[in-house]
């Protein structure tokens, strides 16, 4: 230990001692190194944030010490701070919230020594070995120019993509029903590591991978392998009961032989959760050991690939990284010991390859400002303008990406956070966004979220308004004809009122009543039959797919049969006679989504879709739909589709 027991007040007349000698005299003495009992091995440095009364650093006394005798690292204890100790781990304790311990380490060659301080927030002790290599570096060569390695390819997922999207493509031209997708690659993406400790977030992993307590395997590499990092992020799974293990990859003296790697990645792991922390280190690692194709393995038998921070970006085609930010190192504490606030915020956020699970730029901490004091959304929106080839989505520090297949959602953590989607402006104009909703029923398509910033292309929206004095009346005869139905019987008879039995319409206010019982009860009882074939025409919605599973749900949780029909744009209008077969022939009950009734009677009339409901409700199909899904039956409405 480095102690003050030479100095000649330490006695146990210390009073009388100060009484007699001069302030020079009290002054006139040096620290010392002895031997301890030996419990952890390691010189301590109490006081190590004092100075002694012989006006010498306690902290740069110890690292005199070091420089003349290099073999033992110290552990500086601050006056308020204490290292507390069970077994082979330690983990330091603040008494005020500030106060701490160090680690100290002999320098090479007689150079400064190093020091780090410890956090104070760990979940748990780590290893005391590990907390005395705190100061130094990790030793991948990489490291040592890593912006070299910022152009390299880490793509290897390009066909789990494309096999998502084939599967996708089968579904709907099979019979045009409700969005199948491959359910692989299974993603949870946040936006931060924080997230994987948010139960919405850790509800969402379990129920992917399909069990109350999955298997977890944690993969720190981003984190330089840190046993703090894994202990904290991987907590919330500790909680459930799930089993838990680590594989250190990110030095070669950890790194497990490939059989041993392949039996915990592919064939034990039921989720892996990834750290954040430097991503561009952990992918260079990972493709070295050859985990990234383990990964890929893994992620095609359904296994969960999850993380926050690198561990969400290092899924995509590529991502907004701070992997060249000074202390994103394994000795992070050290260096922001050592570099001055200038130092540490000089450097600039990269775009960089992933493994390629979802074809777009990840960009985490998107609700975030970096240490360089430039915005995460920001900078990705300037990367996109030099760069216009991909979209990207954002991911705040509280919120998720749930990726099942080629589909995918926002998912919030503390109920206000989202994902954004981040597509090029055109001739390098400022790039559009949009937050996606994060109350939807279920995961869309993500090469539609895609191009959730875009607007329609019909070119009918430009003035829209020069629209609104258009004739869309195709059914005043099917008025007539119930008119004159409703004169036959009473003339006949006399008896109660008795009407011709078409048009069938349950008109809603709003979209949200066609989910209410009472509602969806009339609208069976006119149909004739418990689970009616149920056509979805979301036009006016401009076929959003988040819109259809919403509130065709209702309907599904009653077993119907539910196709949808997509008119909005002309590349997925289906011939004339697809859809006469759809809605004349098959459907029994026709339901129009809410949203703007301009724009839907347009591209009806344009593609002869008015004529074919016209059609359909003289058969007796019941049609029925909220807001602009009910005014458009009638011979007006008033509407805000010019909002």
């Amino acid at each position: 230990l480095h102690t003050d027991s030479l100095r000649p007040d330490n006695t146990k007349n210390r009073e009388h001692v100060r009484n007699e000698l001069s302030e020079e005299e009290l002054a006139d003495w040096d620290y010392a190194q002895i031997s301890g009992l030996g419990f952890v091995d390691a010189m301590c440095v109490p006081h190590f944030d004092a100075t002694g009364t012989n006006d010498v650093s306690r902290a740069e006394d110890a690292e005199t010490m070091m420089r003349k005798d290099p073999s033992t690292p110290a552990i500086g204890v601050d006056e308020n701070a204490a290292l507390v100790v069970v077994g082979n781990e330690a983990s330091a304790l603040s008494g005020d919230g500030k106060a701490t311990c160090h680690v100290v380490v002999p320098g090479k060659k007689h150079r400064r020594a190093k020091s780090a301080p410890l956090p104070i927030n760990w979940a748990a002790p780590i290893p005391i070995d590990e907390i005395l290599r705190f100061p130094e570096p990790s030793k991948g060569s990489h490291l040592i120019s890593l912006d070299e390695h910022v152009a390299t390819d880490f793509v290897i997922a390009g066909d789990v993509i494309q096999n998502a999207a084939e599967e996708r493509g089968k579904a709907l031209r099979k019979c045009g029903v409700d969005i199948i997708s491959s359910t692989v690659p299974k993603i949870v993406a946040c936006g931060n590591e924080t997230g994987m400790l948010l139960k919405p977030i850790v509800d969402a992993i379990l129920e992917l991978s399909g069990v109350d307590r999955p298997k977890v395997l944690y993969i720190g590499t981003a984190s330089f392998d840190r046993t703090d990092k894994f202990l904290r992020f991987s907590q919330a799974f500790k909680d459930l009961g799930c089993e838990i293990r680590r594989l250190d990859v990110s030095e070669n003296y950890t790194t497990p032989p490939l059989d041993a790697m392949r039996e915990c990645v592919v064939n034990w792991a039921e989720v892996i959760m990834c750290s954040g922390g430097n991503t561009l280190h952990a992918l260079i690692r990972w493709k070295k050991v050859g985990l990234d194709l383990l990964i890929k393995e893994a992620s095609m038998k359904g296994t969960v690939l999850c993380g926050g921070s690198a561990g969400a970006g290092c899924w995509f085609s590529s991502l907004h990284t701070d992997s060249l930010r000074p202390d994103n190192t394994k000795n992070r504490e050290h260096v922001r010991n050592e570099l001055s606030e200038e130092e540490l915020a000089d450097w600039d956020y990269a775009q960089i390859s992933g493994l390629g699970f979802v074809d777009a730029m990840c960009v985490p901490h998107f609700d975030a400002t970096g240490t360089n004091d430039v915005s995460r959304a920001e900078d990705a929106e300037t990367m996109m303008r030099k760069d216009p080839s991909t979209p990207a989505i954002g991911v705040d520090e509280n919120a998720a990406l749930v990726v099942v297949g080629n589909e995918a959602s926002a998912l919030s953590g503390d109920g206000k956070a989202t994902c954004h989607v981040v597509v090029p402006g055109k001739k390098h104009r400022r790039a559009k966004s949009a937050p996606l909703p994060i109350n939807w029923a279920a995961p869309i398509p993500i090469d539609e979220i895609l191009r959730f910033p875009e607007p329609s292309k019909g070119s009918h929206l430009i003035s829209l308004d020069e629209h609104v004095a258009t004739d869309f009346v195709i059914a005043g005869d099917v008025i007539q004809n119930a008119a004159e139905e409703r004169g036959k019987a009473l003339r006949k008879c006399g008896v109660d009122i008795i009407s011709s039995t078409v048009p069938k319409i349950v008109a809603c206010g709003n979209e949200t009543g066609m989910l209410l019982k009472p509602i969806v009860d009339a609208i069976l009882e006119l149909s004739g039959v418990d689970r009616p074939k149920v056509l979805y025409i979301g036009t006016a919605s401009f076929d959003r797919t988040d819109k259809f599973l919403r509130f065709s749900q209702a309907f599904k949780d009653l077993g119907c049969e539910i196709r949808r029909l997509d008119v909005s744009e002309n590349y997925t209008t289906p011939p004339l006679d697809a859809m006469r077969e759809c809605v004349v022939n098959w459907a029994e009950v026709i339901m129009c989504s809410g949203g703007n009734t301009l724009h839907a009677l347009i591209r009806w009339k344009k593609v002869g879709l008015d004529l074919l409901i016209k059609e359909a409700s003289m058969k007796g199909t019941v049609l029925c739909g909220g807001s602009a899904g009910a005014g458009c039956w009638f011979s007006s409405l008033h509407t805000d589709s010019l909002r």
